[in-house]
């Protein structure tokens, strides 16, 4: 079976230079020569290329950021007539991997190719090695092993491949940031832009500037020309939280760039297109604002074309000894960082765990974080205490609603048996921690944790850490 023929482009203005690239390039290459930069462009964004040969301009610099722009992927080896230091620093500074004379023999040019050819695969596969990171480290931000949330994280891998505009539901201080920043990350726009804006923060005009942009003295204060969110995140993604705050002139504007994928800026009589994935995100019941003729039932459908409902606290309250002590172990690497080198406590006592697992957690997440900082602060030991939780201004009487299956109870099952359960998750966690932060070394982990190594050795086994 005859291998595949690689592709090379060739960008030169003399016709025989391409003739002569194919000759010395043999029947390992296909080449194809492009007249001028335009059928240059079209041919990158409709067949992949290995390598592309371009011919140094009457400047002395190829137009490498127009070829990068259309295919980043490529490789470009800058062709001269008699290149110079000067125009060889020039181009490679542009983005060129190579600098080649017309003049050189078969042999050198095969092997300048071979070495682009090299560079592109080292590229694209570091490109793909980072973006696998990039997905393992986006799901690993949050947090969580209960039902509710293996259900989420399944859904957050299939959503996050596909282009679909996504609704996010969800109480405040659930993350819902946070899952619209992982979307983001583990999806296929991970490379380009992310912005954020919160739609409650700015009167109804002000919100159409801020996100649509607005020419010079398009109203008073206006001084100067601004692109607007949108056209920021250009090929990326533009998270829209509050959504459900956003006045009807402002929901009429955004309809029409979802509708018509272009924006038109304050003050300006021309339209802009845009490729832009939208996530927002909301608290309110969007469905009741329809019914109520606050929200636009067609607006309400093309935002909701992949909704997401992030549960809240105390529907996984199995999660929380995992979630605090993913907080704590974060807030005490952030302390060894600052100054002064801090003690900082690394664990709950189980008088401390069981109080956090019968509350009823109104802010969620968030609050569990302002709980565990403030306790942190004011603890005298080593391990956050109960004491430490009422200063922290947690009420002693405060319960939580009804959620037999979330807190862990079943018939026979005592509070000692659920705190020593949820004492085991919150050792564990914090034990994989300290191996994940030493690179795997029991003895440095005994020494950051406070514990021998003969302890650490014995609770490795006995959690199947470490193999």
């Amino acid at each position: 079976m005859t291998p595949p023929r690689g592709r090379v482009l060739v960008l030169d203005a003399e016709p025989h230079i391409a003739r002569l690239v194919a000759l010395q390039l043999g029947d390992e290459f296909q080449v194809t020569a492009a007249r001028d930069l335009e059928a240059a462009l079209a041919e990158l964004h409709a067949v992949p290329y290995d390598v592309a040969l371009v011919e140094l301009g009457v400047d002395g610099r190829p137009p490498i950021e127009r070829l990068h722009a259309t295919a980043p992927d490529v490789p470009v080896i800058a062709l001269a007539a008699a290149p110079t230091t000067a125009m060889t620093v020039a181009a490679m500074r542009d983005g060129a991997v190579d600098v080649v004379p017309k003049s050189a023999s078969a042999a050198e040019l095969r092997a300048a190719v071979a070495r682009a050819v090299a560079h592109g695969s080292l590229a694209r596969e570091v490109a793909r090695l980072r973006n696998e990171v990039d997905r393992a480290r986006g799901l690993g931000e949050i947090v969580g092993e209960s039902a509710p949330m293996r259900a989420l994280l399944g859904l957050v891998e299939k959503v996050a491949l596909a282009d679909a505009t996504v609704l996010i539901l969800g109480e405040s201080g659930t993350g819902k940031e946070l899952l619209a920043r992982t979307l983001h990350r583990i999806g296929p726009r991970a490379k380009q832009p992310f912005v954020a804006f919160d739609c409650s923060a700015l009167t109804p005009s002000l919100l159409e500037a801020e996100l649509f942009g607005h020419e010079k003295g398009a109203f008073t204060g206006a001084g100067r020309a601004r692109r607007g969110l949108f056209r920021e995140a250009h090929l990326g993604t533009i998270f829209l939280d509050e959504i459900g705050d956003i006045a009807p002139s402002v929901q009429n504007k955004l309809l029409r760039v979802l509708q018509e994928r272009e924006i038109k800026p304050v003050g300006g009589d021309h339209v802009v297109s845009i490729d832009v994935r939208v996530v927002a995100a909301t608290n309110k019941d969007l469905k009741a604002l329809v019914a109520k003729g606050e929200f636009r039932e067609d607006l309400y459908w093309r935002l909701a074309v992949v909704p997401i409902q992030v549960p809240p606290l105390r529907e996984r309250r199995a999660d929380i000894p995992l979630l605090a002590a993913h907080i704590l172990a974060r807030r005490r690497g952030a302390a060894k960082t600052g100054a002064g080198g801090a003690r900082y406590p690394t664990a709950l006592a189980q008088d401390a765990l069981a109080r956090l697992m019968t509350y009823a957690w109104p802010g969620n997440i968030r609050e569990l974080e302002n709980v565990l900082s403030r306790a942190a602060i004011l603890c005298d030991g080593e391990k956050i205490r109960a004491s430490d939780l009422d200063l922290a201004g947690l009420s002693p009487t405060a319960t939580a609603a009804p959620a037999r299956a979330s807190a862990g109870l079943a018939p026979g099952r005592t509070l000692k048996d659920i705190v020593d359960d949820a004492a085991r998750a919150v050792e564990r966690a914090a034990i994989a921690e300290a191996l994940a932060e030493t690179e795997g070394s029991p003895a440095r982990a005994a020494r950051l944790l406070g514990i021998s190594r003969a302890s650490i050795y014995t609770k490795m086994k006995d959690y199947e850490l470490g193999k």
